[in-house]
């Protein structure tokens, strides 16, 4: 039996936009995002002498079947690679869910990454992309990670410079945000107020911390009719963070400041919320999507 563990990061948007739909339904997106160090831990194990896919989660209202997304990568991919073994998969969230920091879909990524690695790389990188794809529009980013340009309906992923150094506090309300009515209120909006991803690019490429989160915004935020967001923002602003943006399509809201310091004064502030069942975290970027156990011993992260 061969054994393994991953950690699946979280994503953020430092910016969302929505540039059309396609005839098949799928949207079609511009984004900036970015992985942090918050991690989801997950434990692979692989047993030739039996076949079948096991998963155990500490969360219990994750499924632990063919609908769970890290369950579908396993069957993808033994099946994309003409494999028969049995694959248990042991997962310890930390990510939140209906969050919009593709929780589920960093999963996934750690799923493809470590059994491609743990069977000795059958699979071409293209091929494990694709079959990301297959599962979820944000898998190909977690699987790639750091800061990234994506465009399609997430099939294109390209490099840009490293997010500028920062501490992100991130601030999941109690109450959530389905993606797929988020997506169908947006369709709806009349009046949309796009960002302007191409002014955070060029800041990137000059490596101007304020022009690059000075913009962060995320036009789904009109359509996920979540109060707590609105709120969430008001209170986080009065700190003057350096951009504040909700993620994905919700609910989380991700904040960056200057240090970590600042982060902290802001994060203290909130103590009320945390104790209505909101959950709080402090994160710093990270430059990669899916990393081993030991890639972890140099990076100072702290979650709450």
């Amino acid at each position: 039996m061969m054994k393994s563990v991953y950690y699946a990061a979280a994503k953020i948007n430092l910016s969302l936009d929505i540039l059309g739909k396609r005839e098949d339904g799928y949207h079609l997106m511009e984004m900036l995002m970015q992985s942090v160090s918050l991690f989801d831990r997950v434990e692979i194990s692989i047993d030739y002498r039996k076949s079948g896919i096991q998963l155990e989660c500490n969360m219990p209202e994750i499924p632990l079947n063919e609908k769970n997304l890290a369950w579908k990568a396993a069957e993808r991919f033994l099946k994309a690679a003409g494999i028969q073994t049995a694959v248990h998969i042991q997962i310890d969230k930390k990510i939140p869910s209906q969050a919009g920091m593709a929780g589920g879909s960093a999963d996934a990524a750690a799923v493809l990454v470590g059994l491609n690695e743990m069977l000795g790389l059958p699979l071409e990188e293209k091929k494990l992309f694709a079959i990301g794809l297959s599962i979820g529009a944000d898998v190909p980013f977690c699987m790639a990670g750091g800061t990234k340009y994506v465009k399609g309906i997430g099939e294109q992923i390209i490099s840009v410079p490293a997010l500028p150094e920062c501490t992100f506090l991130i601030v999941k309300p109690v109450q959530g945000v389905e993606t797929a009515a988020c997506f169908h209120r947006y369709d709806l909006c009349s009046d949309i107020r796009h960002p302007d991803t191409l002014a955070i690019l060029e800041a990137l490429e000059k490596g101007s911390k304020q022009g690059v989160f000075s913009k962060m915004r995320n036009v789904l935020e009109q359509a996920a009719e979540c109060p707590a967001v609105e709120n969430l923002k008001e209170r986080i602003t009065q700190y003057r963070p350096l951009g504040c943006a909700m993620t994905g399509s919700g609910s989380a809201v991700a904040a960056a400041f200057e240090s970590a310091s600042e982060a902290e004064r802001c994060f203290n502030s909130l103590a009320d919320l945390q104790k209505e069942g909101a959950r709080l975290f402090l994160a710093c970027p990270v430059p990669y999507g899916v990393c081993r156990e030991q890639s972890l011993d140099h990076l100072q992260f702290a979650v709450h």
